[in-house]
């Protein structure tokens, strides 16, 4: 993994720029999708107009203001966006929140293993943080796998407000300590 000056992060396959309006079209494409978004807390269905602007500028404001980071997944080529994948901080900036959605035409090809790994990598190594905890919705088989592919360690169940779902959800929760990097 290797991180250049605007924080763009390469892995063996994918980069992982900055959210940016730039990316907001490309993200549109996907994040509209149901079966994208049925598996989130927060990206609403039907996708409203300008949400993916509207993200992609928080995004900006997240990472200005130190809250964390937000990046688009792209292939070498930058021609498209695969997937979104982030690290949201604690107040104290001590611990992060990692989580992903990604494009369903690159479901089963071990992007979100990787992305999650290089994260882990970026939360440890470049923001020092103590804690890296993760959550997926139970019948979310394949991220809850990818979560502990990544390195995570399952620690239990845990209801969490989906607002954009209009309800609560039931999530598997996953966590590891900096002692405990294995990736």
């Amino acid at each position: 993994m290797q991180a250049g000056p605007e924080r763009t992060i390469a892995t063996e396959r994918l980069l992982l720029e900055p959210l940016v309006p730039a990316h907001a079209l490309a993200l549109t494409r996907f994040a509209r999708l149901w079966e994208v978004a049925r598996y989130t807390a927060s990206i609403p269905h039907p996708y409203p107009p300008g949400c993916a602007e509207a993200f992609a500028k928080q995004a900006v404001e997240r990472r200005r203001g130190g809250g964390g980071w937000i990046f688009a997944v792209v292939p070498p080529d930058r021609r498209d966006v695969l997937g979104v994948a982030d690290i949201t901080l604690s107040d104290d900036r001590r611990s992060g929140e990692l989580g992903y959605a990604y494009a369903p035409w690159t479901w089963g090809n071990g992007y979100a293993t990787e992305v999650a790994r290089a994260l882990i990598r970026f939360g440890f190594d470049r923001l020092r943080l103590d804690l890296i905890g993760a959550y997926a919705m139970v019948e979310n088989a394949a991220s809850c796998r990818v979560l502990a592919k990544a390195g995570l360690r399952r620690i239990g169940e845990r209801t969490l407000p989906a607002p954009a779902r209009g309800r609560d959800i039931l999530c598997e929760a996953y966590r590891m300590v900096w002692t405990e990097r294995l990736v």
